[in-house]
């Protein structure tokens, strides 16, 4: 049993030391991010290659619990995503959508709440 596991724990040091090596080759993590406030609002929006295309990423941390922001996510001018969503009990909002590349690598992101200014996200890839 003792032997098995020093077996397993080898063969997983070993995944783990090629995956980085792989990594390093590839010039690491693909992700681009920008991050920003407006007023008291933090946020951060994200792109990244996914196995389906582009996962796009949008988080806003807010003030308060419970609020409603409406989010509009544009990919090179055209709306992928728009609706509503609220905070949630930590006062974050997360919103994920996944895109074509070939659809464009220019993302902007506006989420306003129900009553405010409207905070604007930005990103290039």
């Amino acid at each position: 049993m003792k032997k098995a596991l020093i077996a397993v724990a080898a063969v997983v040091a070993i995944a783990l030391v090629a995956g980085g090596a792989w990594l390093a080759l590839r010039g690491g993590d693909d992700e681009k991010t920008a991050r920003g406030t407006c007023g008291t609002t933090t946020y951060e929006l994200s792109a990244e290659n996914d196995d389906t295309g582009l996962e796009v990423t949008f988080e806003l941390q807010s003030e308060a619990p419970d609020e409603t922001w409406n989010v509009v996510v544009e990919q090179d001018g055209s709306t992928v995503l728009e609706g509503d969503r609220r905070t949630d009990e930590d006062a974050e909002l997360d919103v994920d959508v996944t895109v074509n590349e070939d659809d464009g690598t220019s993302f902007r992101v506006t989420a306003t709440p129900e009553e405010g200014e409207a905070c604007t996200a930005s990103l290039a890839r």
